[in-house]
């Protein structure tokens, strides 16, 4: 026989959980936007000063799509051949920015580079060495929109 009452209790548990936990996301989400915010301005800064540098040169500039229904999102094409996604995740202690570069001949992810960032505004790029170890790079805005920006033009982020 199956107790009910037990099941109850259990779904009661989970559904106080749940709560707690969309509580919490959306405490992240608004500390974390404004740093991603400067990010999305940065972008905008540095593919304008990339584009100006392409379009002396003839050859394709970078766009950027606005996506309805996207708006923790950021897409970015290099002539007609390249996308790259740039998007915030909310996870418990700060928020991760991620960047994602897609492209031919399948539009497979091609490269992909992280920045998780902490509570305090600060953001810290992660970078996977040998092993088992990793090394934390103090990133700010700045220096993330110009990372995207030039391994979009480079194809893959290093």
């Amino acid at each position: 026989m199956t107790d009910y009452a037990k099941l109850a209790d259990i779904a009661e548990l989970k559904m106080i959980a749940d709560r707690t936990a969309v509580e919490r996301h959306r405490e992240l989400r608004a500390a974390s936007c404004t740093f991603f915010e400067g990010v999305k301005a940065r972008l905008a800064d540095e593919m304008n000063k990339a584009n100006t540098e392409l379009r002396k040169k003839k050859v394709p500039t970078i766009d950027r799509l606005h996506l309805a229904n996207f708006d923790e999102e950021v897409f970015l094409t290099y002539g007609t051949d390249s996308l790259c996604r740039v998007g915030l995740g909310i996870m418990s202690g700060g928020c991760r920015i991620t960047a994602v570069i897609s492209g031919p001949p399948n539009g497979y992810e091609i490269s992909r580079r992280e920045y998780l960032c902490v509570q305090e505004a600060s953001c810290s790029e992660v970078l996977h060495l040998v092993g088992a170890e990793l090394t934390t790079v103090v990133a700010c805005p700045d220096e993330i929109a110009v990372n995207i920006i030039s391994g979009i033009l480079v194809g893959k982020f290093n």
